[in-house]
């Protein structure tokens, strides 16, 4: 998303001492999540920001310098995002394993994100997707100044309501629905699934769709199109709870 996210921010730039760069080759993240994620760094001799999301501070580990970020709880658990230069990325990642992190499969990452609700772009939400579609209001200010899309957000907050709802799908068996897998109450199709996976929490198959407003309380039953036939499911509140 690099080139057309800086073709995007170059269209508002109105101050000749700001400038874009894609620094993809440049720099590695590391993501350390999980309750002892925190203490783990802490342990490495890292100065570590506030509590606060995105919330980030200049530190070094072992002569390492590494910018700390604490994440937005896209996985669910505590998070601490480190940043460093793709040269130190080796010797980092021995750093935080050596220390009793472990790596997370590309399976477990998947479920994690689908139970926390943490919609992923393209895949659950482009650019067709208006911003109170998906529970993302905590990430969003109604009294800043203007920023782009200010006034349809307001809009429908005020005055209105959106169609449909990017939910959670708690569905029955072990078959696991591909994306576009259509949603039905009764006869009725009401949405589509964007993403899905087995949970290792739920020990069952959690997804994330968008379902129509009439049908977006948590707790609703519905199915999921599988094949040839439909899954039952229940509609669930994002993130899943526990």
């Amino acid at each position: 998303m690099a080139a057309p996210t800086l073709e995007a921010l170059d269209r508002y730039l109105f101050s000749e001492k700001a400038y874009f760069k894609d620094a993809t080759q440049e720099i590695a993240t590391l993501v350390v999540a999980g309750p002892r994620a925190p203490d783990l760094l802490i342990g490495l001799g890292a100065d570590l920001p506030p509590d606060a999301r995105w919330s980030s501070v200049k530190g070094s580990i072992h002569g390492i310098d590494v910018r700390l970020v604490r994440g937005g709880l896209e996985t669910g658990e505590a998070e601490v995002w480190v940043v460093a230069s793709t040269a130190d990325s080796a010797r980092l990642w021995a750093l935080v394993t050596s220390a009793g992190a472990r790596p997370v499969g590309l399976a477990a990452r998947e479920a994690l994100r689908i139970e926390a609700g943490t919609a992923l772009y393209p895949d659950d939400a482009d650019e067709n997707v208006l911003l109170p579609e998906i529970p993302l209001e905590d990430l969003v200010s109604y009294s800043k100044g203007c920023y782009v899309g200010q006034e349809v957000v307001v809009r429908i907050r005020d005055r209105g309501h959106v169609n449909r709802h990017l939910r959670g799908l708690l569905l029955e068996g072990a078959a696991i629905p591909p994306a576009g897998a259509s949603v039905s109450a009764g006869e009725a199709e009401i949405g589509r699934v964007t993403s899905a996976a087995w949970s290792y929490g739920f020990g069952k198959p959690v997804a994330l769709a968008f379902v129509r407003r009439q049908h977006a309380e948590p707790g609703t039953p519905v199915s999921v199109q599988i094949g040839d036939r439909r899954v039952a499911a229940t509609v669930s509140a994002l993130p899943f709870p526990r």
